[in-house]
């Protein structure tokens, strides 16, 4: 930019466009009449394919001709310095859009609430408000006939926005530093993969698909800061035969810290029908219930990574949109790898090396996996029942004077459940000639 060589600006852009996935096309194969999938019932092996065969109602997967093509806008901006030391400033920004995604939504699931409707009840079965006296769900679906019917249809969205930066100093003099740091947000209406029909970010049959679902996704890390270093020790001494053990020595090392991968709350109520408390197929889900702040979703206590107290249960007739999508993160990863080695140095095209790896050297525990379900008393009762604690619970009876020792689940509910890999060291050796 100055005519210098010390300041340089790059930016570019570009529109990508995909092409269906093969799996996509090779779905619609599965349809009657290609494929049939006929019900045996009380039968016997040696009459399959002999007499009249029951077709249950079959399972279809659609493709919306008049889509749109997945298109990509990639785009950045960047600056670079050159500054003192050898040294490189970069600063970027980074981002795309991408919009006409496609998805699968379920466009044969019955209405939120059809479970719960007078018309819909099954005669012969007592009542019941909660829906498990109503008809079968094949009898209450849009498209008489059918089950599910999956329907491939580009109208999802995601974006990418990052800040990137970087400082790097070439070797020189026996040094190596490199320091980067970038700020992202990986935002988007479904999970990473293509869906089925089911779980978080699985496209609904209703209109509220971006209010249910845009959130980060499920790679989405904020923060990423890394330093990685090698340095050369001075030569110690002139002398040959000391020089053999004590020239030649070398430390690297990586430092990371990285925010945690985001996560949602589930719940599991017993005795729940299979129309679960949407009124609808159990795959269209309720979300669980904020009653309060659950924090960040990690902490430094291994029993509490949120606030446990601030969830509940959803009630009959959701519409699964009490809550988001991947609204809570994992504990970072904070971690130092260090290397130490050694060179021999036999003739000028030979050298025999030593080098001793320490994987997250300090052994700092690094908290991983998380009990995210939240189990309750029953579909009225909200009560936790596996909450966990530190310590058993010990009561005395004050009538009879016996004791009681309640040990509750260390991994319960909010508790860690994994921890990523202790300090790891490895010794290895190399001959290069």
């Amino acid at each position: 930019v100055m005519g210098n060589q010390k300041m340089v600006v790059r930016g570019g852009g570009g529109i990508f466009y995909d092409r269906p996935q093969g799996n996509v096309v090779f779905d619609l194969l599965t349809n009657p009449p290609t494929t049939l999938t006929p019900t045996f019932f009380y039968g016997e092996i040696k009459n399959i394919g002999q007499g009249p065969v029951l077709l249950a109602p079959p399972n279809l997967v659609a493709y919306d001709r008049e889509g749109l093509s997945p298109t990509t806008y990639s785009f950045n901006l960047g600056v670079q310095y050159k500054l003192p030391f050898d040294s490189v400033l970069d600063v970027s920004y980074v981002g795309t859009v991408a919009s006409h995604l496609l998805q699968r939504r379920n466009i044969n699931a019955p209405n939120y609430g059809a479970a719960y409707l007078a018309a819909n009840q099954d005669p012969t079965q007592a009542a019941s408000t909660t829906g498990s006296a109503a008809l079968p769900v094949d009898l209450l679906r849009p498209y008489q006939g059918f089950g599910n019917i999956s329907y491939i249809e580009s109208a999802s969205s995601s974006n990418y926005h990052s800040l990137q930066t970087s400082i790097n100093r070439r070797f020189s003099k026996g040094v190596l530093l490199g320091v980067t740091y970038t700020w992202s947000k990986a935002l988007g209406t479904q999970a990473n993969d293509l869906p089925g029909i089911n779980g978080f970010g699985a496209p609904r049959i209703d209109n509220n698909q971006r209010r249910a679902n845009y959130g980060p996704q499920d790679f989405d890390r904020r923060h990423n800061f890394n330093v990685n270093w090698v340095y050369e020790l001075p030569k110690a001494t002139e002398n040959r035969a000391l020089g053999y053990a004590l020239n030649n020595w070398q430390l690297s090392g990586i430092y990371r810290y990285q925010t945690g991968a985001p996560y949602n709350i589930g719940y599991s109520i017993p005795g729940l029908s299979g129309y679960g408390v949407t009124g609808t197929q159990q795959i269209e889900v309720g979300r669980i219930v904020l009653t309060g702040d659950p924090g960040s979703g990690a902490s430094s206590d291994p029993y509490r990574q949120f606030n446990v107290s601030a969830f509940t249960t959803p009630t009959l007739g959701s519409n699964g949109i009490e809550s988001g999508r991947n609204f809570l993160y994992r504990a970072p990863i904070n971690s130092w790898d260090l290397s130490l080695s050694k060179t021999f140095k036999i003739k000028e095209q030979m050298k025999f090396e030593i080098r001793l790896d320490a994987f997250n050297a300090l052994n700092h525990t690094q908290f991983d996996g998380i009990n995210t379900t939240l189990n309750v008393t029953s579909l009225t009762n909200s009560t936790a029942t596996n909450l966990a604690a530190s310590a058993p619970v010990v009561t005395v009876n004050a009538t009879t004077g016996l004791t009681t020792i309640n040990r509750a689940p260390l991994t319960g509910f909010g508790a860690v459940t994994s921890v990523r890999p202790p300090r790891n060291m490895q010794l290895s050796a190399r001959f290069q000639f």
